[in-house]
């Protein structure tokens, strides 16, 4: 009698432990699921960041591309009426020269 007490005392104890075993089986489970989802929202929340950043990173470049072209075309009308400046004087000393000659 007293085995058969004994083999029904482990055979609960045996119960016991797969349930606690199935319970920290769910419960890991439950973590990994959690961990997984909370990698994929940092992973998301990472790339779009990343977007963010290439995005602002693309305006800044076309802002700077925009400054430097309009910075040129500015020296380059400065240099071109340098030279209209300059020809028109050369322009204006010829035909002062050429009226010299022609009329006394």
């Amino acid at each position: 009698m007293h085995g058969l007490g004994l083999i029904k005392s482990l055979a609960e104890r045996e119960r016991e432990l797969e349930r606690k075993l199935e319970e920290a089986r769910a419960m890991a489970e439950a973590k990994v699921r959690e961990a997984e989802e909370e990698a994929r929202r940092i992973v998301e929340a990472a790339e779009q960041e990343a977007a963010r950043l290439l995005e602002q990173g693309r305006a800044e470049l076309a802002k700077e591309v925009e400054r430097i072209e309009l910075e040129a075309e500015a020296q380059a009308q400065a240099e071109a009426q340098k030279v209209r400046e300059r020809a028109e004087q050369k322009l204006e000393d010829a035909v002062r020269r050429v009226l010299e000659e022609v009329v006394p």
